[in-house]
């Protein structure tokens, strides 16, 4: 009968103890072979590891790297979502004027990026009011000099010549009004929005312009308050009223509400404009060349109305109407209830 060996109370905790201490002092002489000797000898140092270590600290590595992964993975999607937010943001600058500060939320990295953008912003705003009123000061100056060679002009004898330096002195009275109107209307177009009658603004104006002979039609009733600033939304209507009764005839507005907008459509009969200029006569200083005869004006008119149709958040279109004559179609949110 062969006898089993006797079992002393704490043999194998004291051996395991034991063993991982000789586990470790192998591992501690293969990291320090490691510094001295050739890589290629490496791995058959690191075989001499007794693969037991590997099973007792895999558990613990595991959880350790998939906190570590949860924890990468939640620093890159707050790093992207606010940069994707950010951009969201840029992308509006230009469409809307009254375009609020960036939130500095999120990320450190992003909360810094967004107060960085709106500095600069506020910068370049401060600078463009201080360019918009030196414009604003040129151009008012101008008006005495111009008032001066008007006098002098009508002091000529020879007709021809007065005739023609009167027409003159117009097209530069008008150049240094419309450089006026733009300088006030791009400080302006940061104005909050409002409830606007825009039924009682729309008949108001067009009365002004039939109390000064010029003979305007409207079709249409609105019912409702429009969001708009009143300045900016008799200005936008008014430059396109000029405009269609200095190149048409039988000018009118029609005005429609749909499901959340106003629409409102300057109409008029003239030759419409070139297809390859529509785009081109909203910039600043560009006029449309309709007909062989020159049309007085600055070219700021509709440059202006789109500027302050897209400050109210609303766009303007132009199109050639397909039974003749010429659109400008002035798009607006209609005021919540």
């Amino acid at each position: 009968m062969t006898n089993s060996p006797v079992k002393h109370p704490g043999t194998a905790p004291a051996a395991s103890a034991a063993r991982i201490a000789m586990i470790a002092g192998r591992a501690l002489a293969i990291a320090t072979l490691g510094q001295t000797t050739h890589a290629a000898m490496l791995p058959s140092a690191a075989s001499t590891v007794d693969a037991s270590l590997w099973g007792m600290l895999s558990p613990t590595l595991l959880v350790g790297l998939a906190l570590l992964g949860a924890l990468l993975g939640f620093t890159v999607h707050a790093h992207r979502a606010g940069a994707m937010r950010i951009a969201r943001e840029l992308d509006r600058e230009g469409k809307d004027a009254r375009l609020p500060a960036i939130a500095a939320g999120g990320p450190m990295a992003i909360a810094q990026l967004a107060r960085s953008i709106n500095a600069v912003r506020r910068r370049q705003a401060e600078r463009e009011a201080e360019h918009l009123d030196i414009q604003a000061s040129y151009a008012h100056d101008l008006r005495t000099p111009l008032t001066r060679m008007g006098l002098r002009c009508e002091m000529l004898e020879d007709p021809a010549a007065r005739e023609a330096m009167a027409r003159d002195l117009a097209e530069m009275r008008e150049l240094v009004e419309a450089s006026v109107a733009s300088a006030r209307m791009q400080r302006s177009v940061a104005e909050p929005l409002q409830r606007v009658d825009a039924d009682g603004l729309i008949g108001n104006l067009v009365r002004d312009y039939r109390d000064a002979g010029r003979a305007i039609a409207l079709d249409g009733h609105i019912g409702r308050p429009v969001a708009a600033c009143p300045l900016a939304l008799r200005r936008v209507l008014a430059n396109l009223i000029d405009n269609a009764l200095r190149y048409g005839t039988d000018v009118r507005i029609s005005a429609r509400v749909d499901t959340r907008s106003l629409v409102l459509a300057v109409v008029d009969s003239g030759p419409g404009i070139c297809p390859a200029q529509m785009e081109a006569v909203l910039s600043p200083w560009v006029r449309a060349q309709q007909g062989q005869e020159p049309k007085p004006g600055s070219g700021l008119g509709l440059a202006i109305a789109r500027r302050l149709a897209r400050s109210m958040q609303g766009e303007l279109l132009l199109r050639n109407r397909r039974s003749g004559g010429f659109e400008a179609r002035l798009t607006l949110p209609l005021a919540m209830a």
